[in-house]
């Protein structure tokens, strides 16, 4: 029986198969073309593995040792296009047996197959149903602190109970097959969270629809979960994940149907981005849309989007069908939307998602053009407050956002909440993964003493995450008559503080820091607007830090791409295209600077016996180390040790004579032997050797790089012409003088 894949014999959103490849077996593929089935036997028979052809279709089969398959799986993902990983089939099976015909119907693509054999974290995580649920508010847009609902969102747990973000568990989910399962254990986590936190409203809970084979036996323990949790089932709305490229719409129209049998109400998901289509309003007839982030986001002055959207908007009211509108983050984005007749609103504006859901969202006043009031005066006051805060929350949000740097955003936040809020002392709290935390940064009016680096108290454990985590503020206008405790007051005056102000600063997978003011001289009451406005800041922080880190993050994954570009994957030093563009580059650097540029090019004795006797799994940990010998005898940043093929390696040595390439020829030689790496069969040593070419020119524009690494492999062919194990220098101008002969 097949193993390769999570989808067994029973439906796929059922069981979660442990994968069996690293055991010994039979691997079979079948390719799309004849060409495909070519390449695969070259390597094959590159590297001394027996396989048996097919002759009904392009394909083969061959004997695995326990964890061949992956190995021989990843290496053919380095050799194949995109399309031929996509298209060439496989099917492994435990033991030496030929497939039946129930065995077929775990055939997988190459692609996905790979994929499910580096899913063992996912598995594990869905083996042992690691996953929790968060909630982010969805609220009426004409009255945004009536919250109407909640929107589940899944989040993973590490084996330390770490939340892991759903990007990297989706993303892996999708590619090798594990979608149907996650599905699953999403909806019925949803459920269970939304249960036991007994909250009102509705709940909005994603499903993707091609992860259902049978509706009625895959959403059979939704329902019953749904039921057992005494949920009615007009609050629960099915949101059909419209990023996936819907294949099959009668399919989907099946799905639709069984939820709408039993009384659920859908929404369609994303409308304006991915695989969208303004048909599927037709073809679902969904309760709800839901206008994606991306085509919200700077609606009110993008004039492309704004267009979009209007359409949009104006097609659902006349449809009758309720639309809640995504990633909300400044009041202009809301007002606009307010004034185009959107129904309900969703973003972190409105509150972010938390593990509890939050119970109540702050009440943004709508701006009112035309004012008609008996006391007309009052109402234009308060029309013209709201769109000077508007004006100053969209300053302070661009100076904030004017760097990517994460202390410069965080500095910048402070100094620009205390000028206008005209406070004594401005922190930014941040918390560690443990909770345990310190001021990250301050600013301070003259006179204030500084806390910057202070740990948080333990007195002040209560309040602390649980607490921010839900969005909750907490304002205290005089800490001698608030009821704190002895030592919290007298904490709180150790650092001079009379009143303060804390406002979370909350990601998506939970509470980052807090961001506080502090009234040091005397008392102060805190207004509603002025509380308002200040989690309004903190969201923007929010984003902003969020931006940083995904901005760190990307640079850091391009270093590492980069790094994983130019190095070699077994030995780790650089591969052939890094040393084709660094000895190019040498090569224009030293012609402009008339200065010497050796090469030296190495090739490991007898080395195909040696993977003869001892196997390739030996073969390629005695490359690695002659690749870390070589690597230790370079001494200048500027030298490159490359994987020039197979078992040849290459030394670039800029800025080096002669008679020093010859010394790193040699120590390169005593660091190789001094492994002593025995090798029965080779002819020249009962240890692993080297046979060394040694060339040195001086670049100049009338001559071609090829001449010095045709030098350098001439003296690699006559250090084995001459018994191997040496070290052989060549002269670039004999060599080039008897190649025009």
């Amino acid at each position: 029986m097949s193993q390769i894949c999570a989808i067994s014999k029973t439906c796929p959103c059922r069981n979660v198969a442990r994968c069996r490849t690293k055991e010994a077996g039979r691997l079979f593929l079948w390719f799309p073309v004849p060409h495909t089935l070519k390449k695969v036997t070259s390597y094959l028979q590159q590297f001394a593995l027996k396989y048996e052809l097919m002759h009904k279709r392009p394909g083969l089969s061959l004997d695995c040792r326990p964890g061949q398959s992956q190995e021989i799986a990843r290496n053919l993902a380095q050799l194949l296009a995109p399309r031929e990983l996509r298209e060439t089939q496989v099917l492994f099976l435990q033991g030496a047996i030929q497939p039946q015909l129930h065995d077929f119907s775990d055939i997988t693509s190459l692609q996905r197959f790979i994929k499910f054999n580096q899913s063992d974290w996912l598995i594990e995580m869905l083996a042992r149903e690691r996953f929790t649920s968060y909630f982010q508010p969805i609220v009426s847009i004409k009255d945004t602190s009536q919250i109407y609902g909640y929107e589940s969102l899944l989040r993973g747990l590490d084996e330390q109970g770490n939340l892991v973000l759903p990007g990297p568990i989706l993303e892996l989910a999708t590619e090798a097959g594990l979608l149907p399962q996650l599905d699953r254990v999403a909806r019925l986590s949803a459920i269970a969270q939304f249960s036991r936190h007994q909250v009102s409203g509705q709940i909005f809970i994603n499903f993707a629809p091609t992860s259902l084979y049978d509706p009625a036996f895959c959403l059979h323990s939704t329902l019953e979960a749904i039921d057992q949790a005494g949920i009615s089932h007009e609050r629960v709305v099915f949101e059909v994940v419209e990023s996936d490229n819907l294949q099959d719409l009668d399919h989907l129209k099946t799905v639709i149907k069984y939820y709408r049998d039993a009384g659920f109400l859908i929404a369609l998901d994303d409308l304006g981005s991915g695989y969208s289509s303004l048909n599927l309003l037709h073809q679902l007839r969904p309760d709800f849309i839901k206008l994606d982030m991306e085509l919200i986001q700077d609606v009110h002055q993008n004039p492309y989007k704004a267009s979009i959207t209007e359409k949009l908007l104006e097609i659902t009211q006349k449809l009758n069908i309720q639309s809640v509108v995504e990633g909300i983050e400044c009041i202009e984005e809301l007002n606009w939307l307010r004034e185009r007749g959107a129904t309900f609103a969703q973003g972190y504006l409105i509150g972010k998602p938390s593990a509890v859901p939050i119970s109540t969202t702050p009440h943004f006043d709508p701006i009112t053009l035309t004012v008609a009031s008996a006391d007309g005066k009052q109402v234009e006051q308060q029309v013209q407050h709201q769109s000077e805060s508007e004006r100053i929350v969209a300053a302070v949000t661009q100076r904030i956002r004017q760097s990517l740097e994460l202390d410069e955003i965080l500095q910048t936040t402070a100094a620009e909440v205390r000028q206008m809020f005209e406070v004594d002392r401005v922190v930014i709290y941040q918390f560690e993964p443990d909770w345990s935390g310190l001021v990250a940064v301050e600013s301070l009016a003259e006179g204030c003493m500084s806390i910057q680096g202070c740990f948080m108290d333990t007195c002040l454990q209560p309040t602390r995450a649980a607490y921010f985590q839900q969005g909750s503020t907490r304002a205290i206008e005089d800490i001698e008559t608030a009821g704190l405790s002895p030592c919290h007051v007298d904490f709180l005056r150790s650092l001079q503080i009379r009143a303060y102000l804390i406002v979370p600063i909350l990601q998506q997978d939970g509470l980052w820091g807090l961001l506080i003011a502090h009234q040091c001289r005397h008392t102060r009451q805190w207004q509603q607007s002025e509380i308002n406005l200040f989690n309004q800041l903190a969201g923007q922080a929010a984003i902003a830090i969020q931006q940083s880190e995904l901005y760190h993050q990307l640079q850091q994954a391009n270093h590492e791409l980069q790094r994983l570009a130019c190095s070699d994957g077994l030995t780790q030093v650089a591969n052939r295209r890094c040393f084709d563009d660094t000895f190019n580059a040498q090569w224009q650097r030293l012609a402009r600077e008339q200065a010497s540029l050796s090469l030296i090019l190495c090739d490991v004795d007898y080395f195909k016996l040696y993977n003869d006797t001892h196997g390739h799994l030996a073969g390629d940990d005695a490359l690695r180390q002659v690749a870390k010998a070589i690597s230790q005898t370079v001494k200048h940043p500027a030298d490159l040790v490359a994987r020039y093929g197979g078992e040849e390696f290459a030394v670039i040595l800029p800025n080096t004579d002669i008679e020093s390439a010859i010394a790193v020829a040699r120590d390169i030689q005593n660091n190789v032997s001094a492994l002593k790496k025995p090798h029965p069969h080779s002819q020249v040593s009962e240890f692993i050797t080297l046979s060394l070419g040694v060339a040195t020119i001086t670049p100049h524009s009338q001559l071609s790089p090829a001449t010095l690494i045709a030098t350098a492999d001439q003296g690699l062919y006559q250090a084995k012409a001459q018994g191997r194990n040496c070290v052989v220098q060549m002269d670039c101008e004999e060599v080039d003088a008897k190649s025009l002969l």
